[in-house]
């Protein structure tokens, strides 16, 4: 079968929640290039969609100067359908060099395809969507940037971070710990906790938000920096995590997995670090959310628990 692009919309690649028809916003990847591996991957969470009157097999891949990509089979999607899938690992490339990132910044674009293939074996190709994002690195540490907010926590305090549940925790708290830290002696770690008493094999949602206030300061960029790391203890019941949004206000900025469900599956990298880096608006008032949503699946009668834990490290906000 001939190749096709897909022009009239047969099949779409999005990197957001809005909803066709309206039409997708630009996307742009930032990266911070400071005490990152050598070379670094690259993770995100896709959304495809199906408008083809059949079935299809999707798969992303994608390209970029200096880009290795891993093809990502997707499975059957359904006619009319859209599916969400975090692709940890995506990608790697040899990390930017500081004389690569003048003034400690850098511009580049690499392009993700989707592909829509008529049977499970991935050569009968019908469709092609690309979609051109943008990257831009960083280096938080060049001297071009003014840092106005260190929270590394080794002062043994929390530094104004707050934890409040949003559904069904029986217990969170949030301090300082030595457990697993990037700049000792300490990082800030949640810990949640849940339990049910009823039948074996129960599902349930449980998600809590991490928060707090700042003012930017009156800079034409700005930038918010954080290490993030997701685990989890057990007790007679298991965690699976579906998704972490990261909030300003109520407005989503990096969001990762997919929509809730009982599976008992994680759609979100866990026991690993995880690097987010956001632009802020200036001279705004504002309040930065973490919201961590999983289900917790119940293996026996009685009252069981599980803990989900959440680290943060090396948050900082800089300017210029």
């Amino acid at each position: 079968m001939e190749k096709l692009e897909a022009e009239a919309m047969t099949i779409e690649l999005r990197l957001t929640d809005i909803d066709p028809p309206t039409a997708e916003p630009k996307r742009t990847i930032y990266r911070d290039i400071a005490n990152l591996p050598d070379p670094t991957t690259l993770g995100i969470t896709i959304r495809y969609f199906n408008y083809d009157d059949v079935g299809l097999y999707m798969q992303i891949t994608g390209s970029g100067t200096g880009y290795t990509f891993t093809p990502a089979n997707l499975g059957l999607l359904g006619t009319g359908a859209n599916a969400y899938k975090n692709l940890d690992n995506f990608a790697s490339r040899t990390k930017p060099t500081v004389a690569q990132l003048p003034n400690g910044e850098m511009s580049e674009n690499i392009t993700l395809t989707l592909k829509g293939y008529t049977d499970a074996g991935y050569t009968n190709l019908k469709w092609t969507f690309n979609r051109v994002v943008t990257v831009i690195w960083i280096n938080s540490t060049d001297a071009s940037f003014t840092v106005n907010e260190v929270d590394n926590f080794d002062d043994g305090t929390v530094q104004g971070w707050a934890v409040v549940n949003e559904s069904q925790s029986i217990s969170l708290s949030v301090a300082p710990q030595t457990d697993y830290v990037l700049s000792p002696p300490y990082s800030l770690r949640v810990t949640e906790g849940s339990s049910n008493i009823g039948s074996p094999c129960q599902n349930f949602q449980t998600r809590y938000r991490l928060y707090k206030s700042f003012t930017t300061p009156n800079k034409d960029k700005v930038y918010a920096v954080m290490d993030i790391r997701i685990g989890r203890a057990v007790s007679g019941g298991e965690k699976y995590f579906k998704n972490y949004t990261l909030k300003k206000d109520s407005d989503v900025l990096v969001y990762l997995g997919k929509a809730y469900d009982t599976a008992a599956s994680d759609y979100i990298p866990v026991a690993k670090w995880v690097r987010i880096v956001v632009p802020l608006p200036k001279n705004t008032t504002l309040e930065l959310r973490m919201v961590l949503e999983h289900v917790y699946h119940r293996s026996d009668s009685g009252s069981m628990y599980a803990y989900s834990l959440f680290w943060m490290d090396d948050f900082k906000i800089i300017s210029k």
